[in-house]
C-alpha cells in the first residue's frame, strides 16, 4: 500500500483526524506490548541468575543502545517515510519478543535486549512526531496529552496481564514458562500494531523541503530542544524506578498485590495528562510543570517511607499527577521550539534524554539497591527532579525568546 498525500503539519485545523487517531491506537498496542514485560525485566534477570548491578545494566541496556543509535535513527526519520519505517520498527520489536520467549539464558537476553535497544532508538521518536505532525500549533500541549492516553490506558492493565500470564504459565509448567507465556504476548501484540499503522497517510516532501532539511549531521540534535530534553532525561531517571524496582520493593516490605500500584498509577495518568495539557495551553507551562515537579518529588517521599498497600498507592497517585504534569508539557515544548520540518529531528532530542534517563535509572538503583534498600532507593529519587526543576527555570526565559522568533518567520 503506497503511502499518499496528507494534509501538511500546518495545515491541521483539527485534533481528530484520520492520522491522528491511528496514532493513538497504535501508541496502546505498542504500550501493551511493553509493559506487559517492562515490570518484569528485573524478575527475569533474577531468575536468569543475574546480581543486582547486572539486573540494572540488562533492564537500562535496552535505553542506552536506543540512545546510541539515535544519531542514525533521526536523520532517517526526517527524511524518510515514517509509515514504512515504523511498520519495519514495531517487526523488529516483535522479533526481539519472540527471541526472549525462545532462548532462556543471559547471553541471548542481552543479545534480544540490543534488538529491542535499536527498536526503541525509532519507534518512540516516531509516534511522538506522527502525532505532533497532526496536531493544530495552538493545540500542541493539549494533543500531546490526549495522545498518551493510550499508552495510559495500556500501562493500567498491562502489568496485570503480565502477571497474569506469568501465572497461567507457571501452572502449565514452571516460573520459566511463565516468563516464556509473557513474551509470546507481548511479540503478538507489537505484530497486531502494524495493521493499524499500514492505514497511515504520509504527507510527501517536496524536494524544497527536502533540501531545508539539510545534510544529516543536522538532523541528530535539534540545539533549541536540547535543555528541554536534559529536564525530560532528570525525571525520566526517577521515573524509570518506578518502572523497573516497584514489584521487588513491594516483596522487600512484604506488601501484596503491588502491581495494583501500575494501575493507579495508569489511570491517574490518563486523567492528568491530558488535562495538564489542556491548563498549558490555557495558563502556559510555568504554572503547570512547576507545581507538577514538585507534587512528583513529594511521591518518592511517600512510596519510600511506604510499608502498607494505602500508601504506597497515595504515592502512585502523586507520581501520576506530577509526571502526567511535567512530562507531556515538556514534550510539547520541544515541538514548538523548531520548525514543523524539524519535528522528528526535536522528537529524537528528546528521546535522547528520555533514553539516558532510563538508562541511568537502573544503573543508579542497582547501585543503591546493593548498598542499601528499596526504601532508600524511593527516598533518594528526589534528587534528580530537583535537579530538573531548576534546569527547566533557568531555561524558561530563552524559550520564549524562542517562540517570538518563530512567530516573526511564520
Amino acid at each position: 500500500m503506497a503511502a499518499k498525500q496528507t494534509t501538511a503539519p500546518h495545515e491541521i485545523t483539527t485534533m481528530w483526524n484520520k492520522n491522528f487517531i491511528i496514532v493513538m491506537i497504535t501508541t496502546t498496542l505498542m504500550t501493551f506490548g511493553h509493559f506487559t514485560i517492562n515490570p518484569f525485566i528485573a524478575s527475569y534477570t533474577k531468575y536468569l541468575g543475574t546480581t543486582d548491578q547486572l539486573t540494572g545494566f540488562l533492564a537500562g541496556m535496552f535505553f542506552g543502545v536506543a540512545f546510541a543509535f539515535r544519531p542514525i535513527s533521526g536523520p532517517l526519520i526526517t527524511r524518510l517515510d515514517k509509515r514504512i519505517l515504523l511498520m519495519l520498527t514495531l517487526l523488529c520489536g516483535s522479533v526481539a519478543s519472540l527471541g526472549y520467549a525462545l532462548f532462556e539464558n543471559v547471553a541471548a537476553f542481552a543479545f534480544f535486549r540490543f534488538l529491542h535497544g535499536l527498536e526503541y532508538s525509532f519507534l518512540g521518536t516516531l509516534v511522538m512526531t506522527l502525532a505532533s505532525d497532526n496536531l493544530p500549533i495552538e493545540n500542541m500541549a493539549s494533543g500531546m496529552g490526549i495522545y498518551t492516553i493510550g499508552s495510559a490506558v495500556g500501562m493500567s492493565v498491562s502489568p496485570l496481564i503480565g502477571e497474569a500470564l506469568i501465572k497461567l504459565g507457571t501452572g502449565i509448567r514452571d516460573e520459566g514458562m511463565g516468563f516464556t507465556v509473557l513474551f509470546l504476548f507481548s511479540s503478538a501484540v507489537l505484530a497486531l500494531a502494524i495493521i493499524p499503522v499500514s492505514f497511515l497517510y504520509i504527507e510527501k516532501k517536496t524536494k524544497k523541503e527536502l533540501a531545508g532539511i539539510g545534510a544529516w549531521y543536522k538532523n541528530i540534535i535539534a540545539i533549541n530542544a536540547l535543555p528541554l530534553a536534559a529536564v525530560i532525561l532528570l525525571i525520566q531517571t526517577a521515573y524509570s524506578l518506578y518502572n523497573i524496582y516497584m514489584i521487588e520493593f513491594g516483596k522487600e516490605q512484604g506488601i501484596a498485590n503491588i502491581t495494583v500500584f501500575y494501575t493507579v498509577l495508569a489511570i491517574t495518568l490518563a486523567i492528568s495528562r491530558p488535562l495538564s495539557g489542556m491548563l498549558t495551553d490555557g495558563f502556559g507551562v510555568k504554572k503547570v510543570i512547576i507545581p507538577g515537579m514538585v507534587v512528583f518529588m513529594l511521591s518518592f517521599l511517600v512510596v519510600g517511607s511506604g510499608a502498607a498497600l494505602w500508601m504506597v498507592l497515595i504515592g502512585a497517585v502523586l507520581a501520576a499527577i506530577g509526571f502526567g504534569s511535567s512530562q507531556p508539557p515538556i514534550i510539547a515544548m520541544s515541538m514548538k521550539s523548531v520548525h514543523p520540518l524539524k519535528r522528528a529531528v526535536a522528537s529524537n532530542t528528546v528521546y535522547m534524554g528520555i533514553d539516558l534517563g532510563l538508562f541511568f535509572g537502573p544503573l543508579y538503583g542497582g547501585f543503591i539497591v546493593d548498598r542499601f534498600n528499596y526504601s532508600t532507593l524511593y527516598k533518594t529519587a528526589i534528587a534528580p527532579v530537583v535537579l530538573g526543576l531548576v534546569l527547566f527555570a533557568l531555561f524558561l526565559p530563552s524559550y520564549k525568546r524562542r517562540l517570538i522568533e518563530l512567530e516573526r518567520e511564520r
